[in-house]
């Protein structure tokens, strides 16, 4: 168990034209679904409220899991439910929402983060907007996410822009590597069978920093070590652009 949130991402620039804390509930998510023929769809924030009843439902005190083995209790937000967020971007017939057949939901950042959650782990999933106090959610915490209760927090996409309901199953960034697809924290589902070895090896090892540092140590570790592997990514993402533009 942690004192608090504590912030994690990969570290990348976020383009300045994603700023929900400036336009509030004008800001606009895109909803796409694989299944349709009608193409992208922009809701905004606000279409998403009014739908809800013209007000943000407070979600209450909720515990947030993270895959590298810490635990923060009474996370609050205010926000709307999944069914609710797509029933606003694809209209309210018996298709839309909890009816929706996909088989996956698959997220995309602004900062070019990917993450696909499965559809049998949609379960009590809502659209955070707010913190416990009735503010956006800072950018700190990377503004409107999807949070999935059962799930790792690696699952829930900070600086959401896009959603996608896919007909088959997507890795996102942290899949590639070896994390878990379906990430159920009460199953400890962390790793993939593949890559098990090596990423508990790697948690132990972090483990250490807060045994002999305290938690502000291993604080620190996590995020600087959040950023190397983002800037990793970055390079070999470059690079292999790079080469295909040649090819």
């Amino acid at each position: 168990m942690v004192h608090s949130w504590i912030k994690l991402d990969l570290d990348r620039p976020i383009p300045p034209t994603h700023d929900p804390w400036t336009l509030g509930d004008a800001f606009e998510l895109e909803f796409k679904d694989a299944s349709s023929s009608s193409g992208v769809v922009k809701v905004s924030l606000g279409a998403m409220k009014t739908a809800n009843g013209g007000e943000w439902t407070k979600m209450g005190g909720r515990a947030w899991h993270c895959v590298t083995g810490w635990s923060a209790r009474g996370v609050e937000f205010g926000g709307v439910s999944l069914d609710v967020a797509l029933r606003t971007a694809f209209g309210d017939d018996e298709q839309s929402g909890r009816g929706r057949k996909y088989a996956c939901l698959f997220q995309t950042s602004a900062d070019g983060y990917t993450v696909g959650v499965d559809r049998r782990d949609v379960e009590g999933a809502f659209l955070a907007v707010t913190d416990g106090e009735g503010n956006m959610l800072s950018r700190d915490h990377g503004g409107p996410r999807l949070v999935f209760p059962n799930l790792y927090g690696w699952k829930s996409a900070k600086y959401l822009t896009k959603v996608e309901l896919l007909d088959s199953y997507r890795d996102g960034f942290w899949e590639k590597l070896g994390c878990n697809r379906r990430g159920r924290w009460a199953l400890e589902e962390r790793w993939s069978e593949s890559a098990s070895r090596i990423w508990n090896v790697l948690a132990w090892l972090t483990s250490r920093y807060a045994v002999f540092g305290g938690e502000r140590v291993w604080v620190w570790v996590m995020v600087r070590g959040g950023a190397f592997l983002g800037s990793i990514a970055a390079t070999f993402t470059s690079l292999f652009n790079s080469s295909s533009a040649n090819k």
